[in-house]
Formats: structure tokens, C-alpha cells, sequence
């Protein structure tokens, strides 16, 4: 990995994206503390995005939205409009597309671009300025923006001054800039990696540059571990690479706990924070899923997933995280788990479903939009009384 060739690579990182959209039709929340949660509010809403200013009440992504409006009790909470996203991070990358065709987007609210074609025309620091500017004047939201000679520093340098931040991290600047930051604040270093390269005596990003325990690493944490010793110097030759995340078959995220973790409460906190990611990535790829697994790990290595499909396809985190939990409460033994997980199949372009409408299953689909069009069109065909929302017994409903 030492014979890069010259790069100039940004990273751009929209500030509170969901929150930020929303607020762009509305600029009387500007100020105010706002949070997007699940299409509708309820005990299982979870915040999706929390804008800057809510965050200084302590509330967080994935955090229940009861627990929320505790902490704040003026939150103001908006449901998700996932086509507002889409369009505006639509807007996002087509802005981008017009300094390179070298784009690859990371999420829904994120891309690296390699401008390096345009130096030494422009400066960096110049053209990343401009790029920033125009985000916010023409999609009125706010970015932080890392300039770097590859993708890892872009991304570290982009995550150092939030919001509306614009860092450089050169090479030259990385003892200085990257090495002081603790082992948990390296992109890619997880909650169970940064405590096992600790027992190693690595405590900073530069500790890990440093080490002469490569071999250590590498029988502690496997083979790829010695990647991170790599980027700690700065050494990442990874492409930006626009077609990485093209029609993916499954999504979705796990996370392997620091110890093992046997409360009902912090596994399903973790639960949702999987959930979250799973559905951000499906909103960024416009797809929605018909199949949901969830993943356990337990104390003793022992593994097992369970897995759900829906009728009506979803992409939204709470209705990832309703199947999600009633498969964990079904199937979990109780016993401690060290890894939890959330993936999601049988992806589809959109959430229509082919099922006939008819007496029998109207109810289920009432909350559908066209659905909704569907049963009045039958009504002005055939009367008000050709069909009727009817009634379930409890022992009906499963």
C-alpha cells in the first residue's frame, strides 16, 4: 500500500439530513429542537434524526421517542417523508456531478468525489469551499466537508468539525491532526475492537501507527485488522468507486457488543441502532424489503436467525424494528449475547403489493395510500355500502 499515486478526495458529509430537509420547507424549526421519527408517532417510535439543536438536550438517533420528549419536552417531532429525502439527495449528487463523475455515494446523505482532475486549475481548499457554499444555497442545508489524498483521511477529516465544518488532512498533518485522537474516534474501529486493541496498550490513533505488535493484532482481531495500522499512517488506496453499492441482493448491519450483553433493554436499544442503519441504506438504494432476519449471538458462540416476511414491503425503521423485536421476543433464550444483527431480503423497487383487495383482507391494507383510492373508487362505482371496514376478534389477530 505504499506506492499511492496522487489523489485529492472529499468527503461530504450533509449535517442532520433528515431534519435538515424538513426544515428547509419549514424555517421556523431553524432554531428549534426537531427530530424525525417513524410515520407515525406511538411507544415504538425511534429517532431517525436529531438536529443539532435537539442534540443539545442529549437526544440521539436510535433513542426511543419517549425517552426523547423526556429529555426535551418542546421536541418537535416530525414524521419521516422518505420522498423528500430521496429527491433531495437526489439534488445532492446531481450538485456533485457536476465537479466529477467520480462520485461514490455512502449513503443516502453522504459521497466521496475524487476532484483530483481539477488541480492544480483549483485549489482544494477553493473548490471544496465552493461545493459547500452552493449545498447550502441551493439545497439550504449544511455540510462538513473533509479534503484528503484518499478516502479514510477524507472521512476522518470530514467527521472533526461538525456542523458546517471544511478540514484538510494532508499527509504531513496526520501526527499532528489524526494521531492524538482517541482509538475509538478511527473510522472502522468498532465497540469491541477498540477494547481488545487497549488490552495492547493502544490508546490513540498514533498508537496504533506506531505499534510493533502487528502480529498481536492480527491473531487478536484477524488478518484485515493490520489494514487499520496501514490507515493510521494515512495509507488507503481504496478507488472511489461509483458503482460499489449497485443493486445489493441483501442489506443490513450488525454490531458485536464490548461484553456480553444479558438486559432485555440495551439489546434492544442495539436492536434499533441496527435497524436505523438498515433502513437508511434501503431509502439510499430505493428499495424496499419483503424478508427480515434478525441475528443472535450468544456467550458461547452459539448462533441463530430468525427471519419474517411481510405482506406489504417496508423500508422504514420502525417498521423494521416492530418485526424485529416480535422475532426477538419470540426467540431469544435470555441468555447473554455478544452480537446482535439485522438484515433484510427479497428487496423490491417499491412497496406496492399484487394481493386482490377484496372482503377479507381490506382491513390490512387500509392504511395504504392507493389502497385508500382503490376502496373510494369501488364506492363511487357500486354505493357507500359496497364495502365496509369490519371487525376482528382478538384470537383473529396474530
Amino acid at each position: 500500500m505504499r506506492n499511492q499515486t496522487f489523489k485529492i478526495i472529499l468527503h461530504i458529509d450533509l449535517n442532520a439530513f433528515f431534519a435538515s430537509c424538513e426544515i428547509r420547507l419549514r424555517p421556523d424549526l431553524e432554531k428549534k429542537p426537531v427530530v424525525i421519527s417513524g410515520p407515525k408517532s406511538s411507544k415504538r417510535g425511534v429517532v431517525t434524526t436529531a438536529n443539532y439543536v435537539a442534540r443539545t438536550y442529549g437526544v440521539q438517533s436510535a433513542m426511543p421517542l419517549g425517552q426523547a420528549q423526556k429529555k426535551c419536552p418542546q421536541l418537535v417531532v416530525l414524521p419521516a417523508n422518505i420522498d423528500l429525502y430521496r429527491r433531495v439527495s437526489k439534488e445532492f449528487l446531481a450538485l456533485l456531478g457536476q465537479y466529477s463523475p467520480l462520485i461514490e455515494p455512502a449513503s443516502i446523505d453522504e459521497a466521496y468525489v475524487d476532484v483530483t482532475h481539477h488541480f492544480p486549475k483549483v485549489e482544494p481548499l477553493a473548490l471544496a469551499q465552493e461545493i459547500q457554499n452552493r449545498i447550502y444555497q441551493e439545497l439550504k442545508i449544511g455540510s462538513s466537508i473533509g479534503v484528503a489524498p484518499n478516502k479514510f483521511l477524507a472521512k476522518m477529516a470530514s467527521d472533526m468539525k461538525k456542523p458546517n465544518g471544511l478540514t484538510i488532512l494532508r499527509k504531513r498533518d496526520i501526527p499532528q491532526l489524526l494521531w492524538p485522537l482517541s482509538i475509538e474516534q478511527m473510522h472502522g474501529i468498532g465497540k469491541v475492537s477498540a477494547p481488545k486493541l487497549k488490552q495492547l496498550g493502544i490508546h490513540t490513533i498514533g498508537d496504533l501507527a506506531t505499534t510493533d505488535k502487528e502480529q498481536m493484532i492480527k491473531q487478536l482481531l484477524g488478518p484485515h485488522a493490520l489494514e487499520w495500522v496501514d490507515k493510521a499512517n494515512g495509507e488507503d488506496n481504496r478507488p472511489v468507486d461509483p458503482d460499489r453499492y449497485k443493486k445489493p441482493s441483501t442489506i443490513g448491519h450488525s454490531t458485536t457488543f464490548p461484553k456480553d450483553y444479558c438486559f432485555e433493554e440495551e439489546i434492544k436499544t442495539q436492536l434499533k441502532k441496527m435497524c436505523l442503519k438498515t433502513a437508511n441504506r434501503l431509502i439510499y438504494q430505493r428499495v424496499y424489503a419483503k424478508t427480515i432476519t434478525m441475528q443472535l449471538k450468544y456467550f458461547d458462540f452459539k448462533q441463530t436467525s430468525r427471519s419474517k416476511s411481510i405482506e406489504v414491503p417496508c423500508q422504514t425503521t420502525e417498521m423494521l424494528y416492530q418485526v424485529v423485536e416480535e422475532l426477538f421476543d419470540e426467540y431469544w433464550s435470555g441468555e447473554p449475547l455478544r452480537l446482535v444483527g439485522v438484515s433484510t431480503s427479497n428487496l423490491v423497487n417499491n412497496n406496492k403489493t399484487l394481493q386482490q383487495l377484496n372482503l377479507f383482507n381490506y382491513q390490512s391494507f387500509e392504511t395504504e395510500a392507493k389502497i385508500k383510492q382503490t376502496v373510494t373508487q369501488i364506492k363511487k362505482k357500486y354505493g357507500a355500502d359496497s364495502i365496509q371496514k369490519g371487525a376482528k376478534k382478538d384470537n383473529d389477530i396474530k
